[in-house]
């Protein structure tokens, strides 16, 4: 969005919503980036992103399992929202950064 000739970056809350799609993408560039042979030029934040996305999906999942078998614990909801959680915010940072050097 751009306000007044700035861009203004989307809040917290709009990384959140997009967790799902968001941790996709990221695994999606990885896959792109590693089959034309660029994995050595990954930089180390996007690999902890990548590592945060893939947590974030392993979480998701077991949390879709669990509630698919009523078996979900509060604790485990609870767990799951957090991973989400570190994801967005760690996307929100990696996106504001490249945004502001671009």
């Amino acid at each position: 969005m751009v306000i007044g000739g700035q861009h203004e970056m989307p809040p917290l809350e709009e990384y959140l919503k997009d967790a799902d799609r968001l941790a996709q993408e990221v695994v999606n560039a990885w896959g792109i980036n590693v089959q034309a042979g660029n994995a050595p030029l990954l930089t180390t934040q996007f690999k902890a992103l990548l590592g945060k996305a893939c947590l974030y999906r392993t979480a998701r999942r077991l949390a879709d399992n669990h509630r698919k078998f009523d078996v979900m614990s509060e604790a485990e909801e609870a767990e799951e929202l957090a991973v989400r959680h570190s994801f967005a915010e760690a996307y929100k940072a990696f996106y504001e950064k490249q945004t502001a050097a671009s």
